[in-house]
């Protein structure tokens, strides 16, 4: 029986990765902030080592407030460059398969066509460059490892340290009959983290060895305006919507105009649902209680 790792066990991902393997043969082992703090990167190998032998490593942890992240750019990268590359040395000296989170904020949004996993990394931030970099300490450092570039999630668990998700903060925004503002020239990929959670389970279940770097976003493109309009057609939601430019919505962090992640490697294995599809899904198990799908 395959004995997993994971980082960052009660987060949107890590919720959802807990989930699918609920049922699998395998012992999962969650680790939770009060087990393992990677900001102090120097225990991190200690720990893993105290708890014996793993067959794989899932690092859902991540410093990701992206505005906070300008000002405390020393805890983005000790958590999301310096944490990472102790868990790949732990990784080759455990002989275990490293699965590392990473983001489309590596990119800086010039191409308009969608990002390929050999594109150069150009980020636009210091938590893009923290991430971009721990990309690098894991190649640099282990064999084996999937790096996954996701974006822009949506789980049943809600974001930590977000107060939710983007969908249900449009939602409880739209209630209070406030007016809703959304950028819409910044084009993305929204993302299911069931999705990514069932893609880290093919990888790691069905033996796949062609290791690297792979895209897993939600298939097809849109600006967070029409993420948002979507969120209320599929809910019946009527509400009073607008799109604004970044320029009228200013944030400390630049972010990419165009950060849409091209799946077609991933797809080869498991292909990723459209985006839309994804957050009608997602409200499906939000209806049923957060349930696994059936």
């Amino acid at each position: 029986m395959k004995r997993i790792v994971l980082l960052g066990a009660n987060g949107q991902l890590g919720t959802d990765i807990r989930r699918v393997f609920r049922d699998a043969p395998v012992d999962l082992v969650p680790l939770y902030r009060g087990d393992i703090d990677v900001e102090q990167t120097e225990r991190i190998g200690g720990v893993l080592r105290g708890i014996g032998p793993y067959d794989a490593l899932i690092n859902c942890t991540s410093y990701h407030k992206t505005d906070e992240c300008e000002d405390y750019a020393a805890k983005a990268f000790a958590v999301n460059t310096l944490a990472p590359r102790e868990m790949a040395e732990a990784c080759g000296e455990a002989k275990a398969v490293l699965v590392h989170i990473t983001t489309d904020y590596v990119f800086d949004g010039r191409k308009r066509t969608p990002y390929l996993e050999e594109d150069a990394t150009s980020p636009l931030n210091a938590y893009g460059v923290s991430k971009a970099a721990g990309e690098h300490f894991v190649a640099a450092h282990h064999d084996k490892f999937f790096i996954l570039r996701v974006s822009s999630l949506f789980g049943t668990a809600g974001a930590s340290g977000k107060g939710g998700n983007f969908v249900e903060t449009m939602l409880r925004v739209a209630a209070g009959g406030a007016p809703l503002r959304v950028v819409n020239d910044q084009i993305m990929s929204p993302t299911h983290t069931l999705d990514i959670a069932e893609s880290i389970k093919m990888l790691l279940m069905e033996g796949v060895d062609d290791y690297g770097i792979y895209h897993c976003s939600g298939e097809g493109e849109c600006s967070w305006h029409d993420f948002a309009a979507e969120i209320f057609r599929q809910r019946g939601v009527v509400a009073d919507l607008r799109p604004v430019t970044c320029s009228e919505f200013p944030t400390k962090a630049r972010r990419p105009a165009y950060s849409v992640l091209d799946n077609g490697k991933l797809n080869r294995l498991r292909p990723m649902p459209h985006w839309s599809d994804a957050l009608r899904d997602y409200f499906r198990l939000k209806d049923e209680g957060g349930q696994q799908r059936g």
